[in-house]
């Protein structure tokens, strides 16, 4: 661990001997609550949405904790070595870290980051942001992920190949509805949508099938990684509006 200006960046150990690898952002001044960071398949805790979601949550006097779900960094884990129950359990290994040091925490999960949290015991999270959350793949051909027999492994083909597991494809089939997974949220949830992406219609059936206390938005002409002008914002204050008044 060590401290530059209001950040420090963490290791935190796995009970499988794995590391996982954050960054922990602080207020100028002490926070009672802790924003946690689920970043989607292929991502990272430095994409645009979460390195400058801390900045702004910060500004806003609230914690962020964001991290690394695989890494090259030496003893973290890799992608094709994963699946969402993987996620999950290092989720909950960053959950146990913080409970002590908050009285609130807040998940936010991006595209496969919401499955990753609705499969998690949430008993010590106070709130949940779902960010153009992801479906189960059961019902769709995937001609993006190939199977290669010789690395035993799907081949993600999203310009820069991936390698992601058989696990991983299994366990997100296996992902119920969007009406049963969401039922196991019993906190305050908010559904963001990107207005120019496929998710809409499942981010209806989440928010529907939701227990109260729940908000849904849609941002307009966002893609799904909210990268046009002014997405990414209209995505943050949305998100803080929410936490001011349930958390």
């Amino acid at each position: 661990m060590y401290i530059t200006f209001m950040q420090t960046y963490m290791q935190i150990n796995t009970t499988d001997k794995h590391i996982i690898y954050g960054t922990l952002d602080k207020a100028k001044k002490k926070s009672s609550v802790l924003i946690i960071f689920v970043h989607g398949l292929t991502g990272s805790q430095n994409e645009h949405i979460f390195f400058n979601g801390a900045k702004f949550f910060t500004a806003h006097g609230v914690d962020t904790f964001r991290f690394d779900l695989y890494t090259s960094a030496k003893g973290g884990r890799k992608l094709q070595n994963c699946g969402i129950s993987t996620h999950t359990k290092d989720l909950t290994s960053v959950i146990e870290r913080f409970q002590n040091s908050y009285k609130k925490m807040v998940v936010v999960g991006h595209s496969l980051g919401g499955p990753v949290i609705m499969h998690a015991i949430l008993k010590h999270i106070s709130g949940v942001l779902l960010w153009d959350s992801t479906v189960s793949n059961a019902e769709r051909r995937r001609e993006d992920f190939v199977f290669h027999h010789g690395l035993n492994a799907y081949i993600i083909k999203w310009g820069v190949a991936s390698l992601m597991s058989k696990k991983m494809i299994s366990e997100w089939k296996r992902f119920p509805s969007p009406k049963d997974a969401i039922k196991k949220i019993t906190v305050p949830v908010k559904i963001i949508c990107a207005g120019n992406w496929k998710y809409v219609t499942a981010g209806k059936e989440y928010f529907k099938h939701a227990n109260k206390p729940k908000e849904f938005a849609v941002i307009k002409g966002a893609g799904h990684n909210f990268d046009e002008r002014g997405a990414e914002e209209a995505l943050f204050k949305k998100s803080y509006a929410f936490i001011k008044k349930f958390i």
